[in-house]
């Protein structure tokens, strides 16, 4: 299913881009830089790629090979050793071998999400660092996503969602200690995106954002930050993410 997604796609110019709160987490909670991050289930590789301008040792892995095509063709400097092919169930690292890992949209697709997080906890080196970025139950898109896979009609097939306590309880039962959470809205809100999916079917092609006033842009966004700022806020959130360590040995 994921290599038809991503032989459709070609190029990123059609893929809107993932929250920019999951690299925001990994870097603010990062030390320094020049540190091994791996990205698992990387999809455009789009965040790996950021990382190693920035000067992290980063790996994308994923276990599609039209997503891996795509990578080497989009971000030509991860060629080689910076794109694996491979299980996010048996990954292809020794223990311990990340100072973090990272991932977005991935967790929901497994149905035993503790054994994945449990590799997870392997590769991550201890005092390490898990940002995991997920689907929020009560968003409208999870609600209409929910109905399309009801009736077999998701592309992606079988997939959950969590709430904010059901990710740290998640989390933390796989051994990780909790260090912040957060939420996120959908940029362009949902009602464009279903516009613009409209739009396609009768050969009419919509920017992937909306164009308007740049101010109200601002505004606009700055409203929807100061609102992340509550707990609430995180039951509304199209995306959630909590940001944990790997305990140090006592």
């Amino acid at each position: 299913m994921w290599g038809r997604f991503w032989d459709s796609k070609g190029d990123l110019d059609g893929v809107y881009a993932s929250s920019p709160r999951v690299l925001q987490a990994v870097v603010r909670h990062l030390p320094s830089a020049d540190r091994r991050v791996l990205e698992i289930g990387a999809g455009t590789g789009r965040d790996t790629a950021a990382l190693r301008n920035q000067g992290f040792r980063a790996i994308a892995l994923d276990a599609s090979p039209a997503s891996l095509a795509l990578i080497a063709r989009s971000h030509p400097a991860l060629a080689g050793r910076g794109v694996v092919g491979g299980d996010a169930l048996h990954l292809p690292f020794p223990d311990a071998a990340f100072d973090a890992v990272f991932h977005q949209g991935v967790l929901e697709h497994f149905g035993n999400p503790a054994a994945f997080l449990a590799e997870n906890f392997r590769v991550t080196a201890p005092g390490g660092l898990l940002v995991v970025d997920v689907p929020q139950t009560y968003h409208p898109w999870t609600l209409l996503k929910r109905a399309l896979i009801r009736t077999d009609r998701w592309f992606a097939g079988w997939e959950t969602e969590f709430t904010i306590g059901g990710l740290e309880r998640a989390v933390r039962s796989a051994g990780f200690e909790i260090v912040d959470a957060y939420g996120d809205w959908m940029v362009p809100s949902l009602g464009y995106r279903l516009l613009r999916e409209a739009g396609k079917r009768v050969s009419v092609t919509l920017p992937l954002h909306p164009r308007g006033p740049a101010a109200l842009s601002n505004v606009r966004r700055g409203l929807r930050d100061r609102l992340l700022e509550t707990r609430a806020a995180h039951y509304a959130a199209h995306t959630i993410g909590v940001v944990a360590r790997r305990p140090e040995p006592r």
